[in-house]
């Protein structure tokens, strides 16, 4: 049986790395709307929650797989946006 941390450890070692460096020109020239954050922001945000989540004693692996998920979520837009 593995425990919570191997089984993060896992995930995150089959998880494909993403780049969370973006150039300025990049960034200035996507498509976002201008109301929120935009994908390469809340990307590096949403690996920072994540690094802080792993840390906590309460912590619950099935939450930290959304937070991934979401993490994945906005690396995947900003790709996107990256090609166009």
């Amino acid at each position: 049986m593995l425990y919570d941390n191997e089984i993060v450890t896992s995930i995150q070692e089959e998880s494909d790395p993403v780049d969370d460096q973006m150039d300025e020109d990049e960034d200035n020239n996507n498509n976002e709307s201008s109301k929120g954050p935009s994908n390469a922001d809340a990307f590096p945000a949403l690996k920072t929650a994540m690094e802080w989540y792993e840390q906590q004693s309460e912590g619950c692996f099935t939450q930290l797989l959304l937070l991934k998920r979401i993490r994945d979520l906005t690396a995947k837009k900003r790709r996107c946006i990256m090609v166009q």
